[in-house]
């Protein structure tokens, strides 16, 4: 895939089925004369009529008028191809005469189609024509004609309009999820969510425009494959598009072409300063072409381009010396205003760094704040390196380092925070070099070690206070160690954090860590209701701070309240949440986009939607790979073995997984907390001095891969190892305080079977289960129980348990609990009720993409029905009649009826209501 070129490739047709639904809807209407397709440039109007015919084509003489703006200059152009002799203004009598025969279909036969694109570009003569032909009547054909928006009709196909004889089709620009549909047809593989936002942005889902985008980006490796998922590896902006610089620039007065120059460099401006360029008339006249957009912000006038891609064009075309001078005299009238407005010094900073290559450091490091508070990483970078370029300051190599490693940038970001560690002064400052310096060791390189010792470091410095505390236990909570990391908070402050006094009462960003720690101990310890509510309020106080050096972005507690939330049981929720947190960066934070894809994996598996799945799982570890993050990528890989795992195969990626950890014996790190110093070594969580882990304890190795281990395992035949494996794997995480993992690895065991197997994992999962909240923690609790029971597994009690998974929209949980109870229905002999049930699992599993566990093998097989009877079957239950069903298989009604009687037997039902609720669960 990599290397692929475009060129003069179109874009697949998508995305239109209701718009060419309104055309085939209008050509079978009698009464329709036509249908008048309008749209701005670039939407697609000329493609859907171009498909529209090439589609009737079969059935459907075809006319096409060749309708150009340089043609518009020949008198009768569009209509000489079809004209027998020379085409004369002073003939329209005989040439109308000569048309009516050509679009006039013989009697019995369909209408013929008109095709004119461009209908605005007709000669007054071919107009004329066209006019006198679509008011005659008798004539019969079907028109398509397409307009650009709000131009002005010819009057015999208004008047038509009136009467109902022609249809205004309008159509607008695409969607993001149209989109994104668009990319990943014409590139021929997935898109990053990231990478589709950006282009959707930056096209506005104008068809046109986003091809040229997409060229151009593709061209020049801003856009590329990563592990068959194409992502952004850069900013659009500054992409150099194929497009010339359109002749409508280059024929503006000067003043309005320099505005336009203006707004391409520096982004939207007040209303004043767009007039201190232009008059209010021209001014206008821009608005009127659709060249600029003028809008009400907070009471002030905004004037900006309407179009993204023109500020690509008119970039690149201004010369070098004219954007200088365009930018500091900008910059120059906003200092005059007393640039106090937000964003100004981001603003200024930009534009003086875009033309002189300096500005103050102060401007640049306050700037770089506010790009960070967008979330424009590389912007961020940019000012911060800037500013260091002029002298040592705490706060730009925290934003540089941050950065950085936000890019993956490992190898650079944690000299840039060691030095600003070593040059911070004060305990703030100290903190905030330790936080970003310990999270760049652990989940840049995996060095567990080295990132505690940075911790360590800090507390010989400034002592042990909240934000190290907060840290540590993040940290430990992130490497499995979650019983210390409960008992680190515990020993600081027992409960969640208040407002500080020494702030007045004020959150800031010390309250934030210590809420985000809380989030993670929580999930972990299975208090998921509790980490929602943590999450929620870190993600609301963050959001309000004015400075973010130490926390940085509010959306990175979002993805801990998804996975919250599906734990939980909360599973829409869940995913609102996801994409909550994606829409909330605002520019494509690059490391924290692959946790939202991450967590989105996880929620679709808990679905069934493997397929949707094993796509999140792959875009979560090709931004991984891209931005360099190690530890994000194995989370992801592991996700994808174990989503193709559930479909009854063994990914390729198995290989890379790392191996399976193995019991830990020592603490891993020191930890400072308040109270600890006179407790025994033993008992101090992560005690200074001892030795550390071994290996497979690093962040490298998680829950995730221990399952994705298990099940294959399990498909390699190894059902006993895989049970050992996992059973080991939960005992140990309940031991270190990590009830939610135990219950997931219990549950998986539970749902491989068989039942004798099961029953001693599912007292086990009961047990864990009491220990985590939330719906389902409370189904797998009811599974537990089921299938637990002393005789052997009631089914009727699976069967309520199974309801209460596809009510929760667990449809591969529900699917595989179903076909236990058709097991257990078979062998008390009740064949009618295993039939129902496995008739149960069989329809849920239709909503799984094709899924195939252990669970869902026998349920085919216990469905006693015929491929004709199931057919019938599925027919009734959508409604259809007796006759209906029939007159599809050419049968009698009385023969049908028959079928579906032993049908209703077979199943243990008395009639097509149970027979819909069975089968279209």
């Amino acid at each position: 895939m990599g290397g692929k070129s475009l060129g003069g490739t179109p874009l697949p047709f998508t995305g239109r089925h209701a718009e060419l639904e309104r055309l085939r809807g209008g050509l079978r209407r009698p009464g329709c004369r036509g249908v008048v397709v309008t749209g701005e440039g670039g939407v697609g109007k000329s493609r859907l009529a171009a498909e529209f015919a090439d589609e009737v084509a079969a059935h459907h003489r075809t006319v096409r008028l060749p309708v150009s703006e340089a043609a518009s200059r020949v008198p009768l152009a569009a209509f000489a191809p079809h004209l027998t002799g020379p085409a004369l203004p002073g003939e329209l009598g005989r040439h109308f005469q000569e048309l009516r025969k050509l679009l006039a279909a013989p009697a019995g036969r369909p209408r013929v189609l008109l095709l004119v694109d461009d209908l605005h570009h007709l000669d007054a003569s071919s107009l004329t024509l066209l006019s006198a032909l679509a008011a005659d009547a008798a004539t019969g054909f079907f028109l398509v004609a397409t307009l650009p928006q709000d131009a002005d009709w010819p009057e015999a196909l208004r008047s038509l309009w009136h009467q109902d004889a022609v249809e205004h089709l309008r159509i607008g620009p695409f969607d993001r999820a149209t989109t994104a549909r668009l990319l990943a047809g014409t590139l021929g593989a997935p898109v990053s969510a990231p990478a589709v936002r950006a282009l959707w942005e930056a096209g506005r889902g104008n068809a046109l425009w986003t091809r040229e985008i997409l060229r151009a980006a593709v061209r020049e490796g801003t856009l590329r494959p990563v592990d068959e998922v194409w992502c952004l590896t850069g900013p659009l902006d500054d992409t150099p598009l194929d497009a010339p610089a359109e002749g409508r620039f280059r024929a503006l007065p000067e003043d309005r072409r320099t505005l336009l120059r203006l707004l391409a460099l520096c982004g939207p401006l007040g209303l004043a300063d767009a007039l201190a360029r232009v008059t209010p008339e021209a001014l206008a006249a821009l608005e009127e072409e659709r060249l600029v957009t003028v809008t009400e912000d907070d009471r002030r006038g905004r004037v900006q381009l309407a179009h993204p891609w023109h500020a690509l064009l008119l970039r690149r075309g201004t010369p070098r010396l004219l954007a200088r001078s365009l930018l500091l005299e900008q910059a120059g009238r906003v200092r005059g205003y007393g640039a106090r407005r937000h964003g100004d010094a981001l603003s200024l900073a930009r534009w003086e760094l875009d033309a002189t290559g300096t500005a103050d450091p102060e401007l640049l490091v306050r700037a770089a704040g506010h790009a960070l508070d967008d979330g424009d990483v590389d912007t961020m970078c940019r000012l911060a390196r800037a500013a260091l370029a002029q002298g040592p300051h705490v706060v730009a190599g925290l934003l540089l380092g941050e950065g950085l490693g936000q890019r993956g940038e490992f190898g650079e970001s944690i000299p840039v925070l060691e030095r600003a560690f070593g040059e911070a002064r004060t305990p703030g400052e100290v903190e905030s070099a330790a936080a970003a310096l310990s999270q760049h060791h652990l989940y840049g390189l995996g060095d567990a070690p080295a990132a505690f010792g940075v911790l360590d470091r800090a507390a010989d410095r400034i002592g042990t206070r909240p934000a190290l505390t907060a840290c540590r236990a993040g940290l430990l909570s992130a490497v499995g160690r979650n019983d210390e990391a409960a008992a680190v908070l515990a020993l600081a402050e027992g409960a969640d954090p208040k407002p500080g006094d020494d702030a007045g009462g004020a959150w800031n960003q010390t309250d934030v860590l210590l809420l985000q720690a809380h989030l993670r101990v929580r999930l972990s310890e299975g208090r998921v209701d509790e980490a929602v509510r943590t999450g929620r309020h870190a993600y609301a106080v963050q959001s309000g701070l004015a400075d973010r050096w130490t926390a940085y972005y509010p959306a990175r507690s979002l993805y801990l309240v998804a996975a919250a939330l599906l734990e939980s049981g909360r599973l829409d929720e869940a995913e609102r949440t996801a994409l909550e947190g994606q829409e909330a960066m605002r520019d494509a934070v690059p490391a924290l986009t692959v946790w939202f894809a991450w967590v989105r994996g996880r929620i679709a598996l808990e679905r069934g939607l493997v397929t949707d799945s094993l796509a999140h799982f792959r875009e979560a570890r090709a931004l991984a790979r891209l931005c360099g993050q190690p530890f994000a990528e194995q989370r992801a890989l592991a996700g994808l073995v174990l989503a193709s795992a559930q479909t009854g195969r063994i990914a390729p990626e198995a290989e890379a997984l790392p191996p399976p950890p193995q019991p830990r014996t020592e603490p891993l790190t020191p930890a400072r907390t308040p109270g600890a110093q006179g407790l025994p070594p033993a008992q101090v969580p992560g005690a200074r001095g001892l030795p550390p882990a071994p290996a497979p304890y690093t962040p490298l190795c998680q829950p995730d891969t221990l399952r994705a281990h298990g099940w294959v395992l399990l498909l390699r035949g190894a059902a006993g190892p895989a049970r050992e494996l996992m059973l080991d794997g939960a005992r140990a995480a309940l031991a270190r305080g990590e009830a939610t993992v135990a219950t997931a690895l219990l549950h998986d065991v539970v749902r491989w079977g068989p039942p004798d197997s099961a029953a001693g994992a599912g007292t086990e999962l009961a047990a864990a289960t009491a220990l985590v909240q939330g719906a389902l923690a409370e189904v797998r609790a009811a599974h537990a129980v089921a299938v637990a029971r002393v005789g052997g597994s009631d089914p009727a009690d699976l069967e309520a348990v199974a309801e209460r998974m596809a009510g929760l929209g667990l449809h591969l949980y529900a699917a595989e609990v179903f076909g236990e109870a058709a097991g257990a229905w078979r062998r008390r002999d009740r064949a009618a009720s295993a039939a129902r049930a496995a008739a149960r699992a069989l329809a849920l599993r239709g909503r799984c993409q094709e899924a195939a566990t252990p669970g869902l093998a026998g349920a085919a097989a216990a469905v006693p029905l015929s491929a004709r009877e199931r057919d019938i079957a599925l027919m009734a239950a959508r409604g259809r009649t007796s006759r209906e069903i029939a007159a599809a298989y050419v049968l009698s009604v009385r023969t049908v009826e028959n079928h579906l009687g032993r049908i209703y037997r077979k199943l243990g039902v008395t009639g097509r209501a149970d027979l819909a609720d069975v089968l279209l669960a």
